[in-house]
């Protein structure tokens, strides 16, 4: 017990930050999660710093705390080559090859959360390309659908957001709910909620990067796409 106590005083003198939150009552562990909370968010005002007079997404490097990313999903080793006869997408789509080798971890911040859209069908890509990207899987987010659509057995009526995580950053909110509310599809091929960033906004800290973005920039985010690796 005393040489624990004298190793803990050492480290509190060593530490200004941490001997402040003990003038403050606080307990250690919490005076601890505090001061790495705050060394945190100094590196994200930093990075963001670094996004607004960044002129190219190639530029970056370690700087973003949250991604989304909406994958081109290529359905040729899905098992149908018509996949139903879904309609054809108008972007070109990748192998799950070239998704993984796509710099998403050149990106992410040390601390970083992935929000990555994919449908039923091809749940079982996403674990590898998580894993390719340097995050580890977390939880999976629903969005039930107003109306069902194509299907070989069960009609389809949600899609998902795989939720990942690299090093140790907590949610801002502790009230989200794994199942997202009935919104609107946007317009076009493949196209999402718009209220999608909304509710990232709530739950995970900036500089924000949207990946293969399909629709207007929305204030706040970065858009990068294809071509810009």
């Amino acid at each position: 017990t005393v040489k624990r106590a004298a190793k803990f005083s050492k480290e509190v003198d060593a530490d200004p930050d941490l001997k402040k939150a003990m003038r403050e009552n606080k307990s250690v562990s919490k005076a601890k999660r505090d001061i790495k909370e705050a060394k945190r968010e100094t590196k994200r005002q930093e990075n963001a710093k670094k996004v607004s007079k960044s002129k190219s997404v190639k530029t970056l490097v370690g700087v973003f705390s949250t991604i989304l990313i909406d994958p081109p999903w290529d359905w040729s080793d899905e098992g149908d080559i018509n996949q139903m006869g879904r309609a054809k997408p108008d972007y070109a789509t990748m192998t799950q090859d070239q998704l993984s080798k796509f710099p998403v971890s050149k990106w992410a911040d040390t601390d970083c959360h992935l929000y990555c859209w994919v449908t039923n069908r091809s749940m079982p890509k996403v674990f590898g390309l998580m894993d390719a990207w340097g995050f580890r899987y977390v939880v999976l987010l629903t969005w039930p659908k107003a109306s069902f659509g194509l299907g070989n057995y069960f009609r389809g009526q949600t899609e998902h957001i795989a939720f990942g995580i690299k090093g140790s950053q907590g949610l801002k909110r502790k009230n989200a709910s794994t199942l997202l509310p009935t919104w609107a599809r946007g317009k076009g091929h493949s196209s999402k909620p718009k209220e999608i960033y909304e509710f990232i906004e709530t739950c995970s800290p900036g500089p924000y990067l949207e990946v293969f973005g399909r629709g207007k920039p929305r204030d706040g985010w970065v858009v990068t796409g294809e071509g810009e690796s």
